[in-house]
């Protein structure tokens, strides 16, 4: 009768080996790469064969597959023949003992698949992953062993996956690109369950995938609210109101109307201009070098790649032109930027709140809120096709009324459950809205 004793023991041995391998590769995930390379630039040996592993992670996939493969097929192949040779004798009275090998087999599979499992895998990466730097020192140079003694059959393997792979004319070296925008989101979105991504982290790599699917339109200032100079006005004139009521740092200028543009006046060159005191009392349009090239775009221009244009052109401002040629709104880089990390508000900047709540339960809204905004506020159940056709309160509630207010009118719309009330009107755009809930579906 065959002794179990030399299966335990192969098994035991490979369960080791393989305890050491999952738990060096749980260990090199976590370690901080930036760190290790500091350590191995400062002669750390250890370090330096880390890096080295970390830098050929193809070769130590290989070994821990062809290691893991091995001890199932060897380790827990000897132990259950052994062991299963050892008690079908004992269950030979109740069976022929070809039939008690081979129940004594099946019985014996999951617990040395579960052993092997627990002991060879799960328990060494979940203790690597504690203390990663401890382990992937004290273990590097058995890993590197390892990989030596298995390499004849890695290249084995290598050869004859590349062999396959040829005969059923597919590139082995050719790289698939296979991780979608879903995949990442999908790991951002783990990441973020489990506390590795912060919330706002995870939010601005949202942000940044919308990017291609918002064109220069939906962050655009729109005409009706871009501050712009006339061409006509003197230099002194422009400067006067760049220091009293401008807030940005650079503004378009037209000729007669904003639908043309003839230039971009930057404060800067301005008030250089004005230092020198050339030009007080020249008109912008006739200030050589005074005006900057505007950069015009179609609404369309999707977000993402607007954004590497203005990166690679040095630009900070475009001109939004519609279908027929119109100036439709501004975006500038700082919109853009906005899109990703949301509201940048600086010292000069003034926080308008576009929708307050109040304590009877009833809200205060800006008519430029959006609609998505109204909507989480409030709870007002914009359809699809309303939110398709309408950014803003404004647009909406013009809209349900099929006119535009004038100046100063107050009314009241009803419609989602909600009323509407129109506090203020200036130059003929909705400027505040009280929302009520009404339960009135009208």
């Amino acid at each position: 009768m065959d002794s179990p004793l030399p299966g335990i023991a192969g098994l035991i041995g490979f369960i080791v080996l393989n305890a050491l391998m999952f738990g060096f590769g749980a260990a090199i995930q976590n370690l901080n790469e930036t760190a290790m390379t500091r350590r191995m630039e400062a002669g750390d040996e250890k370090a330096t064969h880390i890096i080295r592993i970390m830098n050929r992670p193809g070769a130590f996939i290989h070994t821990l597959q062809i290691l893991s493969l091995l001890s199932g097929l060897i380790g827990g192949g000897l132990l259950l023949r052994a062991s299963a040779a050892a008690l079908s004798v004992r269950c030979a009275g109740f069976f022929s003992l070809p039939v008690s090998e081979t129940l004594t087999e099946l019985v014996l599979f999951l617990p040395v698949t579960a052993l092997m499992v627990t002991l060879g895998s799960v328990v060494p990466k979940r203790l690597a992953r504690r203390q990663p730097e401890k382990w992937a020192f004290r273990f590097v140079k058995a890993v590197e062993l390892l990989m030596k003694l298995l390499l004849p059959l890695r290249v084995l393997v290598r050869l004859l996956s590349h062999l396959l792979l040829h005969l059923a004319g597919i590139d082995p070296d050719g790289r698939e690109e296979n991780l979608t925008e879903e995949d990442i989101m999908s790991m951002v979105n783990e990441g973020h369950e489990q506390g590795i991504v912060e919330s706002d982290e995870a939010e601005m790599i949202t942000n940044i995938f919308e990017l291609n699917d918002k064109s220069a339109e939906d962050v655009m200032t729109h005409r009706k609210n871009v501050v712009a100079l006339d061409c006509e006005q003197t230099l002194s004139e422009a400067v006067d109101f760049l220091l009293r009521k401008g807030r940005n740092s650079r503004f378009p200028v037209y000729r007669e109307d904003i639908d043309n543009i003839i230039g971009v006046l930057h404060m800067k060159d301005a008030m250089i201009c004005a230092h020198e005191k050339k030009h007080l009392n020249e008109k912008l349009s006739d200030i050589p070098g005074l005006l900057r090239s505007p950069h015009f775009i179609p609404e369309s221009r999707a977000l993402d790649r607007l954004f590497r244009e203005m990166q690679s052109q040095k630009i900070h401002m475009a001109i939004v032109v519609d279908e027929y040629g119109q100036t439709a709104g501004i975006v500038t880089m700082e919109d853009i930027l906005e899109e990703i990390v949301g509201n940048i508000v600086d010292e000069y900047d003034s926080e308008e709140e576009t929708i307050t709540a109040l304590p009877d339960g009833s809200w205060i809204m800006s008519g430029m809120t959006h609609l998505d905004e109204a909507e989480e506020a409030a709870g007002i159940p914009f359809c699809a096709e309303e939110k398709e056709n309408f950014d803003t309160l404004n647009g909406f509630l013009v809209a349900r009324m099929d006119r535009i207010p004038n100046d100063g009118e107050r009314l009241t719309v009803r419609s989602h459950g909600f009323d509407f009330h129109i506090l203020r009107v200036q130059n003929k755009v909705i400027r505040s809205v009280k929302v009520v809930w009404s339960g009135d579906k009208g």
